[in-house]
């Protein structure tokens, strides 16, 4: 904030004096102790504005990327360069909501699913696991499911009737069944989509953030000064160049 301070004071100063030089008529050892100090002013000027650049102003790319992966679009943020970040924070609240939407609807084909065995198939839901509503919408009944486990010698897997009997009544709804949990399986697995997509978008945006904080640093506003002479090397105005870098 200092240098800032006295980069606008020094450049008033060169102001005053060049429009100083328009009252100097005749007298070329003033017009030449002038011209000296406004070639120092400029180089003070030049000076100031390179520690302005190199200073508190420069932003750090390991930050802009470790805001990236935090959150996409914060590296933007503190990159000045929020109109590109939006994008990647936008679709970052995208996964989100997708995330959240099939794992809602999934829930919802689980519960119903469920349910329906429970009505189907007289089982009691609470409290079971994956494996076994997949193994009630594969057999018919425990007792075939247990038989085929005792024939293959997975005595390990054998169900407790008392506690996860179940028995359809008709083999049309094991496979309503079988069908709706299935579903509800597949809804689940979109929210890898979104995983991906979250992971994807963290990458993006930090490549991108550090792509524009380096820009950003190295872009800056060159100013150059002088005077314009009539012929007769006779002062009647001055001129500032204002120059950005891209």
């Amino acid at each position: 904030m200092r240098n800032k301070i006295t980069l606008i004071i020094m450049m008033v100063f060169l102001v005053i004096g060049n429009l100083s030089a328009q009252h100097i008529k005749d007298s070329d050892k003033s017009y030449r102790l002038l011209e000296l100090s406004n070639e120092l002013l400029k180089d003070s000027l030049s000076s100031q504005k390179e520690s302005i650049n190199s200073g508190s102003d420069k932003k750090s790319p390991a930050i802009s990327i470790l805001l990236s992966a935090l959150l996409p679009g914060a590296g933007h943020f503190y990159a000045g360069r929020m109109d590109v970040g939006a994008y990647f924070l936008g679709a970052e609240a995208a996964m989100w909501l997708g995330i959240f939407g099939v794992n809602y609807y999934g829930g919802i084909l689980e519960d119903d699913s469920r349910s329906f065995a429970a009505v189907h198939a007289g089982l009691n839901k609470d409290g079971k696991d994956d494996d076994y509503f997949a193994n009630v919408g594969s057999f018919l009944s425990i007792y075939q499911y247990n038989n085929d486990k005792l024939q293959s010698g997975q005595y390990d897997k054998i169900y407790d009737i008392n506690t996860h009997f179940w028995n359809w009544d008709s083999q049309s709804n094991q496979g309503e069944f079988d069908q709706q949990r299935k579903k509800s399986e597949r809804t689940y697995n979109l929210s890898t989509i979104f995983v991906t997509g979250l992971i994807i978008n963290r990458l993006v945006s930090g490549i991108s953030s550090l792509v524009l904080t380096n820009k950003v640093n190295s872009s800056g506003i060159k100013v150059s000064s002088g005077f314009t002479q009539s012929p007769g090397n006779k002062i009647d105005g001055i001129k500032l160049n204002f120059v950005k870098s891209f």
